[in-house]
């Protein structure tokens, strides 16, 4: 998936859907004059116009107007090279998306849910800090074990305290099972604490994509990581989305810059809102995105929520 221009002011240039995927993007000395003017008239109806109007010409006008919406939309400032950031923007601009001033999408957005994310990220460190000092001090023990915790293992990694019965699925809860839980949340936290690795930008899978990462980072947060509504919501995919929920992509994203494994779609990658979720091995679940989102919810929520709404997008929209 890549991002796909659908305003019809020019939905149908080839040269324009190869600059909103930065491939290459539209620059100084740009040769198709006929995408320049359509870019220039979209700057132009978004509130950017150059004094010498629509002309074809990609010249330094030009440049200074991209430059003009790159800094309203919040983006990093390039040099004035229109690529998948601003054009995509432009795009749902000339579809009538207007964001309310302040930090209402994309990484705007993130940055302020962070805490949140860090809080529940706290929470769960601290659980999993407890079974880890009961494992190494004393063994296991049934009766001092957090209800809550034992839950949240067993439902959202399938681990499951040592010496009872277990099914095929599951795993029993020792080191080796415990501290790669606590090494990824670590992971987590220090992803969200470092600026460069929390993006404002255009997601590369879509316009309608609210957050992605690869494994490495950065975690990129675009227009549809939201906290208002633009319809069609079937198209934009942007809606209100609550910080919970917000939270939650945010832990997902992040999973997937600082574990290799996480973004395998046929083993760890599977959703929380999904039956297949309830049913993963421990092996795969140890990796899964959704299940540190969702453990995290859980101990700090103290209790888990019913699969159709748990903290996330849900099964129909993606992240």
């Amino acid at each position: 998936m890549t991002v796909t221009l659908l305003a019809p002011h020019w939905a149908a240039n080839a040269r324009l859907q190869k600059a909103a995927n930065s491939s290459p993007p539209l620059r100084q000395g740009e040769p198709d004059k006929v995408a320049v003017k359509l870019l220039q008239q979209a700057l132009t109806t978004a509130g950017f116009p150059m004094k010498a109007g629509p002309d074809g010409l990609f010249g330094n006008q030009t440049a200074q107007a991209v430059i003009a919406a790159e800094k309203h939309f919040g983006f990093e400032v390039d040099g004035g090279v229109a690529g998948r950031e601003v054009i995509g923007a432009l795009d749902l601009s000339l579809r009538g998306w207007k964001p309310p001033p302040g930090a209402h999408w994309g990484g705007l957005l993130a940055r302020t849910i962070i805490p949140v994310a860090q809080r529940k990220i706290g929470r769960a460190l601290t659980a999993l800090g407890d079974v880890r000092t009961m494992l190494q001090v004393g063994g296991f023990d049934f009766v001092t074990a957090d209800g809550v915790t034992m839950s949240a293992l067993r439902t959202h990694f399938k681990l499951v305290p040592p010496g009872g019965a277990r099914q095929p699925i599951e795993e029993f809860i020792t080191l080796a099972t415990i501290d790669p839980l606590i090494a990824n949340f670590r992971g987590i936290r220090n992803t969200l604490n470092s600026p460069r690795l929390v993006r404002h930008s255009i997601c590369t899978l879509g316009l309608d994509v609210a957050a992605e990462a690869a494994f490495g980072g950065p975690e990129l947060f675009g227009p549809a990581y939201s906290d208002f509504r633009f319809d069609p919501v079937g198209v934009t995919n942007i809606d209100i989305t609550g910080p919970n929920s917000l939270a939650a992509m945010m832990m997902h994203e992040a999973t997937h810059v600082i574990d290799a494994r996480s973004g395998d779609d046929a083993t760890s990658h599977i959703s929380e809102f999904t039956a297949a979720y309830e049913t993963q091995p421990a092996r795969h679940a140890r990796h899964n995105p959704s299940a540190f989102a969702t453990f995290a919810a859980h101990i700090d929520d103290g209790a888990d929520r019913p699969r159709a709404l748990r903290f996330g997008l849900g099964a129909g929209r993606p992240l």
